[in-house]
């Protein structure tokens, strides 16, 4: 499963795996995989984000017979929400809500 992050179904979606995107909301104070927030409010979360934890340790990948868990690079999260911030800026710029699910 994935979680998509669009400005109202416009612009240049950010997708990630739904384990990689759990850590992402959870830097930006959510918890569900899914929701909607105006631009100004969604775009201060990421840059809150980015300064309280700008550096992601990563996580190695797990592999338990038939379960595979790829892990995370060190610098994911930091990356994702910068690409979350382009996108916030778009939703900005075009009177968008942000979305996500």
């Amino acid at each position: 499963m994935s979680v998509t992050f669009t400005a109202e179904l416009t612009g240049e979606p950010v997708d990630m795996s739904s384990a990689n995107a759990a850590r992402v909301l959870d830097a930006l104070g959510h918890s569900e995989p899914y929701g909607s927030e105006d631009a100004e409010t969604f775009l201060g979360r990421v840059l809150l984000a980015l300064a309280v934890d700008p550096e992601d340790a990563g996580r190695p990948p797990v592999v338990d017979g038939r379960f595979i868990d790829c892990g995370r690079a060190q610098g994911y999260t930091g990356a994702r929400l910068r690409e979350l911030q382009a996108l916030a800026h778009y939703a900005r710029d075009h009177g968008r809500r942000v979305t996500w699910g």
